[in-house]
């Protein structure tokens, strides 16, 4: 059964380019989608059929400008991320993989902002090791170092002069290809053709003689 925290995420994947398509979520900015019970927030992980009332709750999307992502990890937390939450195991790790799969797949959006994806993709995912924020600086910054996640700079439409942090899925690496269930996109293997005759090194030394 879906959870609230399911249908927020569909919701979020489906509403920006209706918005967008009338003129409400504008260049630079992105939205996020929660359901209300009044005025406080439902809960994520409830099941979204038994707990929907359509007299008594409402969904609420909110606008906010896409920020510039200016931290950046040295060496040592790099080296603290490995070291310093020993809960951090191979399922989160996975966890963040096809998150941004899904991310990746969203129609109408060009790229995945890593503070997007870090603040408000992951929250709505529903994971429960998300709600520690160093948690989800942790694992992204695992995959980035373990080259499971590239990252680049893109040109922010707002505004211009700050460059937004990009992410994308490694899809060459097995591990990655593996996560999603798909054969990796490496380079096709190349494989000779037999040809009749005498080999072509010996006709090029003859021809040079």
């Amino acid at each position: 059964m879906p959870t609230n925290a399911d249908v927020e995420l569909e919701l979020a994947r489906a509403i920006p380019a209706l918005l967008r398509q009338h003129g409400f979520l504008r260049p630079g900015y992105q939205c996020e989608v929660h359901l209300h019970h009044g005025s406080r927030k439902k809960r994520r992980e409830a099941e979204f059929e038994s707990n929907w009332d359509p007299d008594a709750d409402s969904i609420r999307i909110a606008f906010s400008q896409m920020e510039e992502e200016v931290e950046t990890a040295t060496g040592e937390s790099a080296a603290l991320s490995a070291t310093a939450n020993p809960e951090v195991t191979e399922h989160p790790l996975a966890d963040v993989v096809r998150a941004l799969d899904r991310a990746e797949g969203r129609p109408g959006y060009e790229f995945v902002s890593l503070k997007w994806f870090r603040d408000t993709a992951l929250a709505h995912e529903g994971f429960a090791w998300v709600v520690d924020e160093s948690a989800r600086h942790d694992v992204l910054r695992d995959a980035i170092d373990r080259r499971w996640i590239l990252t680049s700079k893109v040109a922010n439409p707002r505004p211009p002069h700050f460059p937004v942090t990009a992410i994308r899925l490694n899809r060459q690496l097995p591990e990655v290809c593996a996560l999603l269930g798909v054969g990796a996109r490496g380079p096709t293997a190349f494989r000779p053709v037999p040809i009749r005759g005498e080999a072509l090194s010996a006709t090029v030394l003859r021809d040079r003689r």
